[in-house]
Formats: structure tokens, C-alpha cells, sequence
């Protein structure tokens, strides 16, 4: 084993031996990959040391959900020591299964593969790929933002800075009130650590108790989260709640992430708030005056597509760079849409799928669906369903909690693949599957893929036929 490898350790319940074999082999095909399961364990040996041992030098922790796995202590164990030194966990479901509370606890913000609803074992192994080696590395230098945080460079910087002085005790500076805040959004998001939420409010308490407004928000909107974070499967709910007028009450005393959620509610019309693009432009705008990276890629939007203000190409031009100076996670995407729009630059599709493969390797997946369309629907290049397929896979694999619009797009692109067999064998069940994925998701198109893809398989199936 080269020193060099990523090593990626594999917990599972023994009765899923076979399969943990399967997934195993095809790990170790990948090129830079090796793998650690306790095949090697001799018996009369101190297990637990062994393994304990195994998981301390991993890169990334693998676990095989089945139903006797979820009900494994041991499996358990080695989940919480995972999570304790802040490993990279990837779930790996080989059936569907209700997780016991501790695991949903501690999976619920991990991205997470789903080996019994693949399609072949090429399929299952380029998702594989993706998630092992496509994640951006620390030690680049450039923003950490795999799991969906977004933030700028400086302050991933700065969240790197406080969590080395977080592990040499230097409390004194953890506990100021602004660096408590962002040590609590670090935790929050697992950019340059792994995600706790217990951690999270701890910190963003401390903040609040010094004074911080964003420590304040933050635990308000971790409040919310709890209330709603089991209704995703009702994309049509509707729901208010009190945390919601504190929430309004920092954003008028000036709390950028309460304007900038405020402003998001008013963009999508959730929580019983009306669509209304001219406040939500007003209150994005006041956050990117303010130098929000996040406030500055929504203005560039807004002055693209005329969303809640009047067109101007030059003012979106300008936010755009300013997200991108940044590092923002997403500032590319919007210069991907210039060029492949051509409205507000000279049209060209190579620059577009330039600055889209830049936005895809900070982080950002639904990059990927960008490219993904291009090649699927031949704009600027030949269309190859096979290519536009590979990077859906990818856009498949945006974490569900902070890049849901990346996901549920890339489920209803792979529904449309299978439905028509474009790039794959055309499957109706697994088209299904994908539509349903998406509409759980938020993506009220997915619905109608869904009942069309059902009915059809469902006449299929009655009528003996097969594709």
C-alpha cells in the first residue's frame, strides 16, 4: 500500500458479508484507493484494538446500512469513534431501512449512496469514484466547500485558524464573541471539520451570551430546522412558526444571515411568506453592499434575469466577480450562465463549460448538472447522453442538506435518462425511483415523471413486456 493512498475503512454487519465484499472489490479497483474491512482480523486477537486502530488512519469511514447493521452496537461503536475524530463518512444503503435514532443523529448530514437501487455495478462504481476522489483538499488553498457550506476563502481561513487553536485549548480566543460564531458555522456545515450540531450550538451560545447577533440567528434557525426537518417529504406544506418573527427582529436590527434567510423565504415563498422578488432583492442587496458573498452571486442573479430590480448586465457582471474574488462556492456557475446565454458577454459554450468545471472543483454540484445539460441537449457541443449521464452522477452526489437544489435537479435529469434510455438502459422502475428521489426533495416537476414512469411500468409489467 502506497503512503500515498486514501484509505477508506468499511463497517458492516457480518450477515452482509457478501456484499460488503462486492463493495469492497470494486473500491479497490479505483486507482489510489485501498481498503480495510476485518477480513485480515485473526482470531484470539484484541478486536477492538485492531479496529479502533484501522479507523484512526482512514480517510474515509464506509458504512453498510441493512437492517441488521442499524441494530449492530458494534457497528454503533465504530460509527461515534468515526464521527469523535471527525472522519469523512460516507452511508452506503444496501436496502431500505429505518435508522435507529443514534444513527440518523449522526448520518443525517453525511451524503449518502444507495447501492440497491443501482443499475449496474459500472453505475454504482462511478458514483464510487466520485465520492472518494473528486473532494477538494484542504492543502490546496482554496475554499473547503465539498459539503455545502458557503462561505468565502478568508473565512474558511479563519475557521481553519480557530479550530487548530480550539485543539491546542486556546479558549480564550474560541470564546470571542465573532470567532465563536464562526467556529459554531464550522461545525454547523462540516467544511473544515466534520459536522456536529451539538458543537454548533454550543459555540453559537457562547457568541450570543457576548453579544453576537449571527450567534442569536443561528441558534433560531437550528431551532427551526428541528421543528421541520422530518416534513421534507411534503414539498407543499406550508408552516409559520414565533422563531420566525425573532428571526425578522435581528434582520431589523441588522443581522446579515437573517436578511439573507428573510430574503430567501421571500425568493422561494416558503414558511407562508408570499414570492416577492422586489423585497427579496431589497434584502439581498443591503448584505452584498455589505461585502456577503452569498448576498453578491444572488444580486448578480437578480440584475441578470431582472429579478426584483431592472435588468443591468454591468451590475451583474460586478457581483459576480465580487462572489468569485471571494472564492464563493458558486460564483462561477453565474459566469458559466453568461457565456452560455450570451446576453451578458459574447455567447461562447467552451468558456461556459470552463467556468462550470471551475465551480464544480470548489465544490459546487450542481456544476455538474450545468455540463450535464449541455451535453445532453447538445448546446455548444455534440450531444453524448453517455457523458451528460457521468456528470449527472455526480450532481447526484450534492449534500442533501445545504445543496438540495443540485440534488432533486440531478434526480429529475437521471429520471429522464432512464425513462427514455438515454446514456443507460432504459429502466421505467429506476426512472421512478429517481422522479420520487427528486419530488422528496422539493422538485414538483419529479411528481409528474413519477406517476407517468409508474403508470407505464405498471401496464409493462401486466402486459409481460420487457425493454
Amino acid at each position: 500500500m502506497e503512503d500515498t493512498d486514501r484509505k477508506v475503512f468499511i463497517s458492516y454487519s457480518h450477515y452482509n458479508k457478501e456484499i460488503c465484499c462486492k463493495i469492497a472489490s470494486l473500491m479497490e479497483k479505483i486507482v489510489g484507493i485501498s481498503v480495510w474491512y476485518d477480513r485480515g482480523l485473526i482470531l484470539g486477537e484484541e478486536y477492538r484494538k485492531r479496529i479502533a486502530a484501522a479507523i484512526r488512519s482512514t480517510d474515509y469511514f464506509v458504512v453498510l446500512l441493512s437492517e441488521e447493521s442499524v441494530c449492530s452496537e458494534w457497528v454503533l461503536d465504530e460509527v461515534e469513534y468515526a464521527k469523535k475524530l471527525r472522519k469523512k463518512i460516507l452511508p452506503i444503503w444496501i436496502e431500505k431501512v429505518q435508522l435507529t435514532e443514534n444513527l440518523d443523529m449522526i448520518l443525517q448530514r453525511y451524503h449518502s449512496l444507495f447501492w440497491h437501487l443501482r443499475s449496474s455495478d459500472s453505475e454504482f462504481e462511478t458514483a464510487l469514484l466520485a465520492s472518494l476522489l473528486d473532494q477538494p483538499e484542504k492543502e490546496e488553498g482554496r475554499s473547503i466547500l465539498g459539503n455545502g457550506n458557503e462561505f468565502s476563502e478568508a473565512e474558511n481561513q479563519k475557521m481553519r485558524e480557530l479550530l487548530e487553536k480550539e485543539a491546542q485549548s486556546g479558549f480564550s480566543v474560541c470564546y470571542q464573541a465573532d470567532n465563536a460564531c464562526i467556529l459554531g458555522k464550522a461545525y454547523l456545515y462540516g467544511g473544515p471539520c466534520a459536522a456536529d450540531r451539538e458543537t454548533a450550538k454550543y459555540y453559537f451560545r457562547i457568541a450570543e451570551y457576548f453579544g453576537n447577533q449571527d450567534g442569536t440567528f443561528y441558534l433560531l434557525e437550528m431551532a427551526l430546522d428541528d421543528v421541520v426537518r422530518n416534513t421534507w417529504d411534503e414539498p407543499e406544506r406550508s408552516f409559520s412558526d414565533p422563531i420566525i418573527e425573532k428571526i425578522e427582529a435581528l434582520s431589523d436590527a441588522g443581522s446579515i444571515p437573517a436578511k439573507i434567510f428573510l430574503g430567501n423565504l421571500y425568493w422561494y415563498g416558503l414558511y407562508g411568506y408570499p414570492v416577492d422578488m422586489t423585497k427579496s432583492a431589497r434584502l439581498y442587496e443591503t448584505c452584498a453592499r455589505a461585502g456577503n458573498a452569498r448576498a453578491q452571486y444572488m444580486m448578480a442573479a437578480n440584475y441578470y434575469m431582472g429579478d426584483g430590480v431592472a435588468k443591468d448586465y454591468t451590475l451583474a457582471k460586478m457581483y459576480a466577480n465580487l462572489a468569485i474574488e471571494q472564492h464563493y462556492i458558486k460564483g462561477w456557475r453565474r459566469w458559466g450562465e453568461f457565456y452560455r446565454d450570451g446576453l451578458a458577454v459574447q455567447q461562447d459554450y467552451a468558456k461556459a463549460r470552463e467556468c462550470y468545471e471551475k465551480g464544480a472543483q470548489m465544490g459546487d454540484f450542481h456544476c455538474y448538472n450545468k455540463i450535464g445539460d449541455m451535453l445532453y441537449y447538445g448546446w455548444g457541443f455534440q450531444v453524448d447522453y453517455q457523458e451528460a449521464v457521468q456528470y449527472y452522477l455526480k450532481g447526484e452526489l450534492a449534500p442533501a442538506f445545504s445543496q438540495r437544489y443540485s440534488l432533486h435537479k440531478a434526480k429529475e435529469a437521471l429520471g429522464r435518462c432512464y425513462e427514455h434510455g438515454h446514456g443507460v438502459k432504459k429502466d421505467l422502475l429506476i426512472a421512478a425511483e429517481k422522479y420520487m428521489e427528486g419530488y422528496r426533495y422539493g422538485n414538483e416537476e419529479c411528481k409528474k415523471g413519477y406517476l407517468r414512469c409508474r403508470d407505464l411500468s405498471g401496464s409493462a409489467q401486466k402486459e409481460n413486456i420487457t425493454e
